[in-house]
């Protein structure tokens, strides 16, 4: 085992300078000889037949090369559709499919009808405008509670109603629960309709070259590989001819962790004009014309006896989807993973019930989004055990102290039969309290209330199931996505090494993160290992990043990639010195014996000797090299969020004043991008019971079209973090690492939920049910008389 030097400090990260000096690449700074622009035409209805489109007009402007149309497109591209094996699915599935361009009707405003090729986007733009598309209105539906009654307008006719996915699960005797509960307490939930709305929109570029007979599409994604098979599959184009690279890309949070019939659209319009075609999404189209997520309805119900345990949960999950299915993973996985994860660290709650509904309607396809509905079934349940608490008279921190897993109770299977390996809750949940003195809070609380101040506290405790490998697809017949992951490692003759991995970094620091691995096995430094990734042609096949999945599928592929190179030098340097391997370590750049500092060889001594003289004994090949394949374990995260607001009860105004979390995610790699993966999320979550509302009128026309509509946190709305880690090794990970990507937007809607609530107690303590929590809703919240008890 190497002493680490570098795995688990706090390591500046390599790829900021580059960043920070603007000599990052974008897909929008690649420029390409005799380049041509698109713009797509979008439709301005939310559901409508297409009777005719004209183009006439666009053709005839100057720059104007193509008018594409689904009719055309539809007979060189197949649709995007992911098919299931009902056989194995946990439930009932409709597919449908995704047109490229609409053909013969469209079903949402945004809805691409027609994509129009010019010199530049200037022209592009212009022409769009001129296509005249004849529309037949059709009705609409945009709730989805209203999509799901009898008579509804059919977003699919062919379905006959709007339900896309239904799924029920419910384990131990609920009825008995409810019966023997001294307390229960009930409601409905509302989170918002999301746009992930990174920094970077969506950028897509196609090239074909004749002289090699090869495509290469850029595309600003989260998985290349999966992108290039489907652009092969729906084009018939043979895949070893297409490469898809993803260059440096700025943000993604799940959003762009799927094909999109924009890059489809890219990909046929290159192949059949023979020259660069790009696109490039400005933030109007971000926002109506990317996935939405999180558009989900929770109703909840909790069984408590007088004593705090928690011994009945019953759960209605109704996902808002919008008109398609999104590739890969379909918007089931918002509603379903809400009811998954919704019992949390609970340790007594054994009967649980459980609906998920994924419901058509005319809006934006939603799909995952950073959390992938964990923060819908988040803020059911801790929402309810306040409501639980309020009712009991109890303390909120001591209810759950109750009920919390310790460390000793792991591994267990939670009600919902997720396999938790290890986590940390209640220990977790002891010292975030520390770290916010919740007695001395308590007691300044109750005095700034005789001041007239409102302060409150919210808690939200958190197991964040990461990795996600082929076991998870595989049970529940997804075969559009398996998730597990590759890592090859080259040592040069000079000894420099070069890592070529499967994930996609798009600001989560793995190239510093990597080398760190790759520096400690190797006995080099860390900046002696290059970094490859995003290029089909240069990586092995991969699945991206996604899931919290980074560190443990690459980190884990590539920790044992390296492991293979090492344990191959010491091989040859054993021969060398005539010893035996198990007797060398690396020491300051050189493999010696250990105990004997003078007999030793150094790494670029031994790297040359292999790879460029083959100086190798007679049962080794030349090269120093490995290559690792691993299917990813499923390894679960813990971490406990506190949130501290003051709130205005007059003006509904709310102020941050504080935010702790104390994370546990096994052996930290770095613990700075720990923290700031951490603040990254809670900023987002904090976006999401606050300020973030995708909204549309009666319509279907959406409202929220720019930032000024669309309001996002900025540095001002975040306030002061405090961090707090506990590291328990995973025993089912290879070195002990697990995720924790998304626990951050996760845990922190309903903590400052829970905040705001016991802030405005005093009034009679009321549940925030609808996100996010506008200054009329937490008005609301000190109800009609306004007077504090």
């Amino acid at each position: 085992m190497a002493i680490p030097r570098y795995f688990g400090a706090k390591v500046k990260r390599l790829e900021d300078p580059r960043f920070l000096l603007g000599r990052a690449q974008y897909v929008d700074d690649i420029k390409m000889p005799n380049m041509a622009c698109v713009a797509f035409v979008r439709s301005t209805y939310a559901h409508a037949k297409i009777k005719a489109i004209d183009a006439s007009k666009a053709l005839k402007l100057p720059g104007v090369v193509k008018v594409l149309t689904g009719e055309e497109a539809s007979k060189k591209c197949k649709p995007l559709e992911v098919e299931i094996d009902l056989s194995k699915f946990p439930g009932k599935y409709k597919s449908a499919t995704f047109p490229p361009i609409a053909v013969g009707k469209v079903a949402f405003v945004g809805d691409i009808v027609a994509a129009v090729v010019a010199r530049n986007r200037y022209q592009a733009e212009d022409a769009a405008e001129l296509v005249e598309v004849d529309y037949e209105p059709l009705p609409i539906v945009l709730d989805a509670e209203e999509a799901m009654k009898k008579g509804a307008p059919l977003v699919h006719e062919e379905w006959g109603d709007n339900i896309m996915v239904s799924s029920a699960f419910s384990s131990g005797d609920v009825d008995k629960a409810f019966a023997e509960a001294d307390v229960t307490v009930k409601g409905r939930f509302q989170m918002s309709r999301h746009c992930a709305a990174p920094m970077e929109p969506r950028v897509v570029l196609g090239f074909h070259d004749p002289a090699f007979d090869s495509t290469t599409v850029w595309s600003s994604t989260q998985m290349p590989h999966m992108v290039r098979t489907k652009i092969a599959e729906s084009l018939s184009y043979p895949e070893n001819k297409l490469r898809v690279v993803s260059p440096d890309v700025g943000g993604g949070f799940g959003m762009k962790a799927h094909v999109f019939v924009e890059e489809l659209i890219i990909a046929m319009l290159t192949l059949e004009l023979g020259k660069p075609v790009k696109w490039t999404e400005d933030r109007r189209e971000n926002l109506y014309g990317s996935y939405h997520a999180q558009d989900e309805l929770c109703y909840g119900e909790l069984a408590v006896k007088k004593d705090g345990t928690i011994i009945g949960l019953k759960a209605k999950f109704i996902g808002d989807v919008g008109a398609y299915t999104s590739y890969p993973w379909t918007p089931a996985f918002e509603p379903i993973q809400a009811a998954l994860q919704c019992p949390g660290p609970y340790k007594y709650l054994k009967n649980v019930s459980f609906e998920s509904l994924a419901v058509a309607t005319n809006k934006t396809t939603s799909s995952v989004y950073r959390g992938v509905g964990a923060p819908a079934g988040q803020y059911t349940m801790e929402h309810l055990l306040d409501m639980a608490a309020a009712k009991l008279g109890m303390d909120p921190a001591e209810l759950r102290r109750r009920n919390l897993w310790r460390s000793e109770d792991f591994p267990i299977v939670s009600s919902t039969g997720l396999k938790y390996d290890s986590a940390t809750p209640l220990e977790s949940f002891e010292k975030a309290l520390g770290i916010v003195h919740y007695q001395e809070f308590r007691k300044e609380q109750e005095e700034a209330r005789k001041q007239g101040r409102y302060l409150g506290i919210g808690i939200s405790c958190l197991l964040e199931p990461t990795g996600f490998g082929p076991e998870y697809w595989h049970a529940i017949g997804v075969d559009s996505v398996s998730g597990y992951e590759s890592a090859q490692v080259r040592v040069d003759p000079a000894g420099g090494v070069t890592i070529s991995v499967g994930t996609h970094s798009h600001g989560q620091g793995h190239n510093t993160v990597y080398a760190q691995i790759v520096a400690d096995e190797l006995g080099c430094e860390m900046n002696d290992v290059t970094f490859i990734q995003g290029d089909t042609s240069a990586t092995p096949y991969g699945w991206g990043a996604w899931a919290s999945r980074s560190a443990v599928a690459g980190g884990g592929a590539l920790l044992t990639a390296t492991k293979i190179v090492r344990e191959k030098m010491f091989r040859i340097a054993a021969d060398k010195l005539e010893v035996s391997p198990q007797d060398l370590e690396f020491n300051d750049g050189n493999i010696q014996v250990k105990g004997v500092p003078g007999k030793g060889i150094s790494r670029r001594e031994l790297a040359r000797a292999a790879v460029y003289n083959a100086k190798v004994p007679a049962n080794e090949e030349p090269g120093l090299e490995g290559t690792f394949y691993y299917k990813t374990p499923n390894p679960v995260s813990n971490a406990t969020h506190i949130a501290l607001v003051e709130s205005d009860p007059v003006t509904g105004m709310v102020k941050l004043l504080k935010y702790a979390v104390v994370e546990d995610c096994g052996k930290m790699i770095n613990p700075m991008i720990v923290e700031g993966q951490i603040a990254g999320g809670v900023a987002q979550g904090i976006g999401a019971v606050m300020l973030e509302n995708l909204s549309y009128d009666e319509s279907g026309q959406i409202l929220t079209t720019s930032l000024m509509d669309y309001l996002m946190p900025g540095a001002a709305d975040i306030p002061p973090f405090e961090f707090g880690h506990l590291e328990t090794y995973c025993p089912i990970s290879v070195g002990g690492i697990k995720g924790m990507g998304e626990g951050g937007a996760i845990a922190s809607p309903v903590a400052v939920a829970n905040a705001i609530s016991d802030s405005l107690a005093s009034f009679g303590w009321k549940p925030l049910t609808k996100l996010p929590a506008s200054p009329e809703i937490v008005h609301a919240l000190r109800g009609v008389d306004g007077k504090a008890a």
